[in-house]
């Protein structure tokens, strides 16, 4: 058994290295690679792929899968896995496992880290290298008593629900099914209408991609939009958003995806690398359940199985 693994070596430890070589033979594929080339097509033995999307373009289809010979399983290590064509696994007996809930607590304290540069106008007082002018425009805003608005109240939105309530807002949400807790639960119009702070931390399918439509965020006015759960064009207007960001009718905090930088926005807009999800604490649980997952699927007792 070939376990090849997408990712620097370096961020395993010698244990987790040794856990998996008592089942089987590693091989890193640190270096990002032709996917017509990629070393296991050439492997006839059973393997186990361990992928990080980035090597794939966040793009795995069944057009690559099936020409991977003798596939048991493959891990992947993010909580998403739209990314993977999971289905075709499915129906052709290949486990995919994945990793939830690694970053709950690096994901809501970025949602609330964007919620206060919003605030407080960090991106204007960055981009006007910090020009010391008491204006209506640099008119900072208090966090308690305002109301934040969830969409999707799942472990995260919970995460985020928690530390809105303890910093003295007020919390609403929406969510698709019924949750016990003490937040109010509304319609998703009224989201968008009366709060203050709007958070989305909703999975991606194909159903929560038509939640936030062009008339709801026209809905809007004057509140903020904070974005942590991906790539804001592939679930929302995202160009519609920026444009109402920076004729200043609302606010918006995002993560960049298209290697542009926050000098290339107008307005109140907050616009970050990707690193919600990145810190030490969530690196080292997400690299912990990768490797368990792996060894559960070795033992024949896969854990965090899609689609199951």
């Amino acid at each position: 058994m070939n376990i090849y693994i997408t990712y620097k070596k370096t961020f395993f430890t010698e244990n987790q290295i040794k856990h998996l070589e008592n089942y089987a033979n590693l091989i890193f594929l640190e270096s990002y690679f032709d996917l017509d080339e990629a070393e296991y097509l050439q492997d006839n033995t059973e393997k186990i792929l361990m992928v990080d999307p980035k090597w794939y373009k966040r793009n795995m289809r069944k057009e690559h899968i099936s020409k991977i010979k003798n596939l048991k399983a493959i891990c992947i290590n993010t909580t998403a896995f739209d990314w993977i064509d999971w289905q075709y696994c499915k129906d052709n007996g290949i486990i995919v496992t994945h990793t939830p809930k690694y970053s709950t607590d690096s994901v809501a304290e970025y949602a609330i880290f964007l919620m206060m540069c919003l605030a407080k106008k960090l991106p204007i007082q960055i981009k006007t290298n910090y020009k010391m002018e008491y204006t209506h425009e640099m008119l900072n805003a208090e966090i308690r008593n305002k109301t934040v608005g969830i969409i999707g109240l799942g472990t995260i939105g919970t995460r985020v629900a928690e530390l809105c309530d303890n910093l003295g807002m007020k919390v609403i949400y929406w969510s698709k099914s019924p949750k016990e807790n003490k937040y109010e639960k509304v319609e998703i119009n009224d989201i968008f209408e009366k709060a203050d702070f709007i958070i989305p931390t909703f999975s991606i399918n194909e159903e929560t991609r038509k939640i936030i439509t062009d008339d709801r965020i026209k809905m809007m006015k004057g509140n903020s939009l904070i974005n942590i759960i991906i790539n804001p064009t592939e679930i929302y207007n995202h160009k519609l958003v920026l444009e109402r960001a920076e004729n200043n009718e609302i606010n918006y905090a995002f993560e960049i995806y298209d290697n542009k930088t926050l000098n290339d926005y107008k307005g109140n807009i907050m616009a970050t690398a990707p690193y919600a999800f990145y810190t030490k604490e969530s690196i080292d649980r997400l690299v912990d359940l990768w490797c368990n997952n792996t060894i559960s699927v070795l033992e024949n007792k896969p854990q965090n199985v899609v689609g199951s």
